[in-house]
């Protein structure tokens, strides 16, 4: 049945899948994993700036001045 309608299907399902060893991961799970792991690379740096004492950044264009500082 080449190009029949249970393939186009099983394309597009696959298309949303992901494969990871013999395991068939979907496209939502992986959106969740990449957010946790950008949060926590967020978090991480966070601490690191925090311990390092902070940063500022003084930014004057014209008119317009933008302090912002973090500890």
């Amino acid at each position: 049945m080449r190009g029949g309608a249970c393939c186009s299907a099983d394309r597009e399902g696959a298309r949303l899948m992901a494969r990871v060893g013999r395991y068939g991961i979907p496209g939502f799970v992986w959106f969740l994993i990449w957010l946790v792991v950008c949060i926590l690379i967020v978090i991480l740096l966070a601490l690191l700036i925090h311990h390092f004492g902070g940063a500022s950044l003084s930014l004057k264009l014209g008119h317009f001045y933008l302090n912002i500082g973090v500890t």
